[in-house]
């Protein structure tokens, strides 16, 4: 014979009781746990999370984090100004690369600073395309000794539950092509 549970909600206006079979509860506990499932359960659901897990690996110049940050099978693609044009293919390799860049920053003492400005993004399925804007700061004892600014073109996707890059191209561009984008910067600013 079935039993009766009562569940009572109490906020600070009203006080709800809800009544029902017991044998419905395990039911009810399914269909939520699929419905969490069928909505990414376990899986980061706002593409911004990414850009706040790379700006932490640069805060904290650990290249093993912004690897991560990439898919296995991803392309780095650097078409900056005044240098060769790049392909950096496969996260490893991706990794080897930030690990010597943020050594140079590291040997001098220095820390990074690294905030986004997503001006258009398509989400299609699994697959987000991005194209924005960043700001790089490079600080010495919390002060800015030199910032520049770049422009970012991305395909990102979920693997492991986690937005991470398949593509991620960057050129350079001024701060006054910058500060003209009103797009929210990420990670918010506490300044």
């Amino acid at each position: 014979m079935d039993g009766i549970a009562c569940f009572e909600f109490v906020n600070s206006n009203h006080q709800y009781l809800l009544k029902m079979k017991s044998s419905f509860i395990p039911r009810m506990l399914f269909a939520l746990l699929f419905s969490l499932a069928l909505n990414g359960f376990g899986q980061e659901q706002d593409p911004d999370s990414l850009y706040i897990r790379y700006n932490h690996a640069y805060k904290t110049l650990d290249a093993d984090l912004l690897a991560d940050c990439y898919v296995e099978g991803a392309v780095l693609l650097s078409l900056y100004d005044g240098s060769d044009p790049i392909s950096i293919k496969g996260s490893e390799k991706i990794k080897a690369y930030f690990d010597s860049f943020f050594q140079q920053f590291r040997d001098n003492g220095q820390q990074l600073e690294l905030t986004f400005k997503i001006t258009d993004r398509q989400k299609i399925g699994e697959t987000v395309y991005d194209n924005g804007y960043y700001k790089l700061s490079i600080l010495s004892e919390g002060n800015p000794v030199h910032v520049g600014h770049g422009k970012l073109s991305a395909l990102i996707t979920i693997d492991d539950g986690h937005w991470k890059f398949s593509i991620d191209a960057n050129t350079n561009t001024d701060e006054a092509e910058f500060a003209k984008v009103g797009a929210v910067s990420i990670p918010r600013s506490n300044r």
